[in-house]
């Protein structure tokens, strides 16, 4: 298998030519490579499925006893319609629903992503949705049902 020299720049990017080989062999485990890892690609981008898991968000902030040190940003996300068991209702305020991250130290920025029952597309910020040390707080700001909630948490961590 001989790849250009175009290589992929991030892992999910695939090479934009292939020289596939004669052998017919050959030729089947080349392209059962390149399909792995088309398929690998569709399902890593951006718009596919959230995993919940803790990741770096790749910002960094200036360490405050030492500007010259950076600390780094972690970003997790929440789906507040599942985690809240349906619906939220207008104005409502939701029981808060534990976040379970150990170590906040400080934030990184809070927000939600909604979509009401009108349908109204909108994204709200403290004091509609804020962390503390153990749960999600939200309030629903709009005057309609919402049935999409996403929050994306970023936060500095001990």
């Amino acid at each position: 298998m001989a790849f250009s020299s175009d290589k992929a720049i991030i892992v999910n990017q695939l090479p934009l030519s292939i020289d596939f080989p004669e052998d017919f062999n050959k030729f089947l485990e080349v392209h059962t490579d390149i399909y792995k890892r088309t398929v690998n690609a569709l399902n890593s981008k951006e718009g596919g499925l959230y995993t919940l898991e803790e990741q770096y968000s790749f910002k960094q902030f200036f360490n405050s006893s030492n500007t010259q040190q950076f600390r780094n940003v972690y970003r997790t996300t929440f789906d507040l319609i599942a985690l809240n068991g349906g619906n939220i209702p207008a104005g409502a305020t939701i029981t808060p629903v534990p976040h379970n991250i150990s170590g906040i130290m400080s934030s990184g920025g809070v927000i939600a992503y909604c979509t009401s029952s009108k349908p109204e597309y909108f994204s709200t910020v403290y004091p509609n949705i804020y962390l503390d040390q153990t749960n999600i707080n939200f309030t629903n700001p709009s005057t309609f049902p919402l049935t999409v909630v996403y929050v994306v948490a970023e936060y500095l961590k001990n």
